[in-house]
């Protein structure tokens, strides 16, 4: 994507772009902000479950479900990690992690140190999406084992 291209897409001019955003690497950071604020927010409903069980298979579904609806800005975030800014990452995860922390610290969920949340309980989806944006698993077939895997990795 050059600035070019996003200018000619977009109907901005060049000088809007740069004073809006500074740079290109500036517009990729500011979708992946956008894009990654958009999953959390659709996955934080969730966590009002009336059951723990129920909370961390609505996480993982919830996560599916808008990897389904939004492709292309799932993928940008599978493909463009560096564009990430970890401080704001994890200031719109505390919700979830604060969630997690308080099941753990009650005995309702397995004890999984926050830094090894999202690769450890969330590999199953991960691992899922990556395949579904290459073209080859069905996500949307595939996402109640998808949820069963999470929920079977986090349970007590």
């Amino acid at each position: 994507m050059t600035i070019a291209a996003l200018t000619e897409r977009s109907g901005m001019s060049n000088g809007s772009i740069y004073h809006h955003f500074g740079s290109r690497a500036g517009v990729f950071a500011q979708l992946y902000a956008d894009s990654y604020a958009r999953c959390v927010a659709s996955m934080l409903p969730a966590l009002d479950a009336p059951s723990t069980e129920a909370a961390v298979r609505g996480l993982a579904l919830s996560y599916l479900d808008w990897v389904l609806a939004n492709p292309s800005r799932a993928r940008f975030l599978y493909v463009a990690p560096d564009h990430a800014d970890p401080a704001a990452k994890m200031a719109e995860f505390a919700p979830v992690l604060t969630w997690f922390a308080d099941r753990t610290a009650s005995g309702e969920l397995r004890p999984v140190p926050s830094w090894a949340l999202e690769p450890v309980a969330m590999g199953p989806a991960h691992e899922s999406v990556r395949r579904f944006l290459l073209g080859v698993f069905d996500l949307a077939e595939a996402r109640e084992i998808i949820a069963d895997a999470v929920w079977a990795v986090l349970k007590p």
